[in-house]
């Protein structure tokens, strides 16, 4: 699973679907997606919501995404593996938050 580039960000995520909600921890974030720490119990391609702050003291973003890898795979192979989710349907305010702090953290110039 790739995003593009990735900024390193460690903020808790909270992952929602209509029957269940958890609490992870970023591991890192793109303008595409994010991939948490460790694996969550949902299924690869179901639709939840996340919300999480980045730590430039923006607002708390709430998007979209997909479940692209649950990170079980890992963990059964004995390594720390995360859950990545890839955002869909991202309004230009929210993708323009992420663009800015992405750059930022990686040190590159703003576009």
């Amino acid at each position: 699973m790739g995003f593009g580039l990735e900024a390193p960000v460690a903020v808790p995520v909270e992952v929602r679907a209509p029957d269940q909600r958890v609490y992870r921890l970023c591991e890192s974030v793109a303008v595409e997606g994010l991939r948490l720490e460790r694996p969550a119990p949902f299924e690869i391609g179901r639709e939840v919501s996340v919300r999480f702050a980045l730590p430039d003291g923006e607002a708390p973003l709430v998007l979209r995404a997909h479940v692209e890898t649950t990170g079980e795979a890992a963990e059964e192979d004995g390594e720390r593996g995360g859950c990545g989710l890839r955002f869909f349907q991202v309004t230009e305010g929210p993708r323009a938050i992420l663009t800015r702090y992405v750059l930022s953290r990686l040190g590159l110039p703003h576009i």
